[in-house]
């Protein structure tokens, strides 16, 4: 089994509210759409690394 860290974050409530209305129309786990948007994000930074690497 692999190793499970936890991660929590404050925000306004308004902003709460908002996720998760966003979730339930769209049908997703809060938990999924965040380790989405985090894997995304290292994504779409790896390829700009590559990118400037390959530049030089």
């Amino acid at each position: 089994m692999e190793n499970i860290r936890t991660m929590a974050i404050q925000m306004p409530e308004e902003t709460y509210q908002r996720l998760k209305a966003y979730l339930k129309r769209r049908q997703l786990k809060q938990k999924d759409f965040v380790i989405g948007l985090v894997e995304t994000a290292m994504e779409k930074d790896d390829g700009s690394a590559l990118c400037s690497a390959a530049s030089e």
